[in-house]
């Protein structure tokens, strides 16, 4: 058993290293699908393409950390992608939100400078609220990140990421009822290394990179990124004032200090800061058809009830710029933080020992045009600060141990509060209203998991988790609290047929955590989510290595889904947390890799998912098409909201069929060395709000690149790239708002239009 799950390839030597370092640093180097893993005690473990120069064409191994040590990816009996940093850059993947380009089980809408993600058809809207976490969770250098800032999670000396499918809500410290992703930086190496990126695009974009390592002493390595973006030109502009939307900055800076005094010991010391600011992902427009309390307009008759009139789309504006606004009020969304690292890990003898502690620190300003028309009806400035500490502590087996285990204890403190919410504007007669609130959470664990041999080919996972979870709400003059406890589980059977084909079948609950709602307090928590999980899985590796297949079928049961919606009280607006009853995801996935030819390695995956609530008595309905959605006629009062079943409606965000197909091919000439990728992602139409009254459409994107390394200039790379070169118009958000009275209507924001550019790279 255990020579599958400790079999691992480690390619050396100068040819290799030279091209996976390379891969590495140049931004325009482009390989197939790969992914590169490290275990905190040994050199970097290889996945890499075939190695060219010496004529092999079959696929190499794979190597990651998705149970917490370095497996090889076809022996772990978890579903998981994983993406090494040159295959990222070759797909047009420059942050977390484009992992969905080339894995399509995964959609990541943004909103107002947070990414949302949605795995297998299980994600959190809610976690838009300040305070409620993503249930699918990102780690970045082991360290877990309570908000999904873009400002932190920009794709920048990344060496590998790990997309986890299914809960993993045994060895990941925090909600991680829907999958994680692992996000992986370089560490330094044992040589100095240097290499840099600029970039240029259309809408005047301009993108850099630099990234220094190099060795202090004989035990100790220093390396520093720094990266920065400025896209100074919107993709639209408001009709009310002429100012341009669709702009974002951002910057980011990390540096590691690692330590290995002996073989027995490593410490690894990371600090990072990051700071963003930009209006994409926030809203520009409303759909078609909305219709709200003409109260929202000065010209209404005063009283209530009002009659329901039609709010102004430029949908509805033959040949109107699907990238304008009507907005006369600039928004954005401003984060900056910082925070570190430290991680140790210690040789006992018997065992290795792990100690990871992290901190983080981030305020953010966001700025709201909730009417999002030229009238200064509802704006908004919601002022936030965001702090949290996490320890964790692991005990695990030694290498090639007959049992493989590990015990941990976790910890995290997260402390977020609004501080303050101003709204403002004609519909609070030219005065203000604030909102300050406060969640502060304690979380407690103790977990454990260990993998015994059945037989030679057998092998059964078993593994516990117990959680405590403390819960504090605050606003001026009350405060309230509530704690929750939950055991998660996992059991797993996998065995061998051969060596290069294996099958499990798993059942395990993951858990997401109760949060109040903080726009304002709530009088209490919502529940947690918990879900079950069942699945079978397939690896295999075929024709001499140089076929990849594996693929998976499962069912997730959904108790106490959390769904967020927008309310008005009193004319304010709100956030409002609540949950459904029950809700189920059953679907499957397959991907697949083939070493065609020398230097041409094709991919794709496929994900099919029928998600729906199977009990949801009061889910939140609003007005679209008149007033039909709500059974008035047209013209007659338009509630806000109003409350109603939805059981059997499909879940938010999940759409049933998504594929991703993409091509990467390496040519030595004459000239040089040319590398071309191109990929296609398909994602099929899917509901963004539980009424299931509006739709986004199924969406086509083609991304390409193309970049040459000369003969004589072999630490130069000169790059082309195009991403979205069909130029398809699309939303990345859809939300309903609520205004004064009544709804604000669906208000939609813009994805990417059609990009492109060009970069130069060098590395010495």
């Amino acid at each position: 058993m255990n020579n599958h799950n400790e079999t691992l390839r480690h390619l050396t030597g100068g040819a290799f290293a030279r091209k996976l370092s390379c891969a590495l640093l140049v931004c325009t180097g482009m390989t197939p699908l790969t992914a590169i893993a490290q275990d905190a005690t040994t050199p970097a473990a290889a996945a890499a393409p075939a190695d060219e120069a010496s004529g092999e064409t079959q696929l190499q191994d794979i190597v990651v950390t998705a149970q917490r040590r370095e497996q090889k990816l076809q022996d772990v009996p978890v579903a998981v992608t994983a993406f090494g940093a040159a295959a990222l850059q070759a797909s047009g993947v420059s942050s977390v939100k484009d992992l969905a380009h080339v894995d399509p089980s995964l959609n990541i809408p943004q909103v107002v400078g947070v990414y949302l993600p949605f795995l297998r058809g299980i994600g959190n809207p809610a976690a838009g609220n300040l305070g409620n976490e993503s249930s699918v969770p990102v780690y970045i250098d082991d360290m877990y990140y309570t908000r999904l800032s873009t400002a932190f999670l920009a794709i920048n000396s990344i060496e590998r990421v790990e997309v986890l499918k299914g809960p993993q809500g045994t060895l990941f410290g925090r909600n991680s009822s829907g999958g994680a992703i692992q996000m992986f930086t370089k560490d330094p190496g044992s040589k100095t290394e240097v290499s840099g990126t600029l970039g240029y695009a259309n809408y005047q974009r301009l993108s850099g990179q630099l990234y220094v390592s190099a060795p202090l002493t004989d035990t100790l390595g220093w390396n520093l990124s720094v990266a920065g973006t400025d896209q100074s030109k919107g993709w639209g502009k408001s009709l009310a004032d002429g100012h341009e939307i669709f702009k974002e900055k951002v910057a980011s800076v990390r540096s590691k200090l690692l330590w290995e005094p002996s073989d027995a010991t490593r410490v690894k010391l990371t600090g990072f800061y990051a700071y963003s600011k930009g209006d994409i992902g926030m809203v520009n427009d409303r759909h078609s058809g909305t219709y709200a309390s003409s109260a929202m307009f000065p010209s209404a008759v005063p009283g209530y009830p009002f009659p329901a009139v039609k709010l102004p789309s430029l949908a509805d504006v033959p040949g109107a710029n699907f990238y304008d606004t009507r907005s006369n009020t600039p928004q954005f969304a401003r984060a900056e933080g910082y925070g570190a690292t430290l991680r140790i890990d210690q040789d006992l003898g018997f065992a290795d020992g792990v100690s990871i502690t992290g901190f983080r620190n981030t305020k953010e300003l966001i700025r709201l045009d909730a009417d999002i028309t030229a009238q200064n009806l509802i704006n908004g400035d919601l002022n936030s600060k965001d702090r949290q500490f996490t320890q964790e502590f692991q005990l695990k087996s030694k290498r090639g141990s007959d049992i493989s285990w590990i015990l941990g204890a976790y910890y995290l403190n997260s402390n977020v509060k609004y501080n303050p919410i101003i709204l403002y504007g004609d519909a609070f007669g030219g005065g203000t209203a604030e909102i300050r609130s406060q969640q502060i959470v304690n979380s407690y664990s103790l977990f454990g998991q260990a993998t015994v041999p059945i037989g030679a080919q057998t092998n059964f996972t078993g593994g516990l988790r117990y959680n405590i979870d403390d819960l504090k709400g605050r606003e001026p003059g009350r405060e309230d609290s509530e704690a929750f406890k939950k055991l998660t589980w996992k059991a797993v059977l996998d065995h061998h047929f051969t060596d290069d084909i294996m099958a499990y079948a798993s059942v395990s609950r993951g858990y997401k955590s109760a949060a109040y709602k903080t726009f304002p307090l709530g009088k209490s928590p919502v529940l947690p989510e918990i879900i079950d999980a069942y699945e079978l899985g397939l690896k295999t590796e075929l024709f001499d290595r140089h076929v990849r297949l594996n693929g998976s079928l499962f069912w997730n049961d959904i108790k106490n889904p959390q769904v967020l919606s927008v309310i008005s009280v009193g004319g304010i607006p709100q956030i409002d947390l609540s949950n459904a009853q029950k809700a189920r995801v059953k679907g499957g996935e397959i991907s697949i890799d083939v070493a065609a030819a020398r230097g041409l390695t094709l991919r794709g995956a496929l994900t099919y998912l029928d998600g729906k609530y199977l009990s949801f008595t009061n889910a939140p309905f609003y007005c679209l098409n008149g007033t039909t959605a709500v059974g008035l006629p047209e013209g007659v009062t338009c509630p806000a909201q109003t409350a109603r079943g939805a059981s059997g409606n499909r879940l938010p965000n999940v759409a049933k069929v998504s594929f991703d197909l993409g091509a990467n091919y390496t040519v030595d000439t004459g000239v040089g060395k040319w590398v071309a990728d191109a990929s296609l992602s398909h994602t099929g139409r899917f509901a963004w709000n539980p009424d299931n009254y509006v739709f986004e459409k199924a969406v086509t994107l083609i991304n390409a690149s193309l970049s040459l390394t000369p003969d004589t200039l072999d630490w130069l790379t000169i790059g082309i790239w195009g991403k979205n070169l069909g130029g398809v118009e699309y939303y990345s958000i859809s939300q309903e708002s609520t205004g004064l009275l009544g709804t604000a209507g669906f208000q939609a924001g813009a994805a990417a239009p059609r990009t492109y550019g060009g970069t130069v790279s060098f590395k010495f």
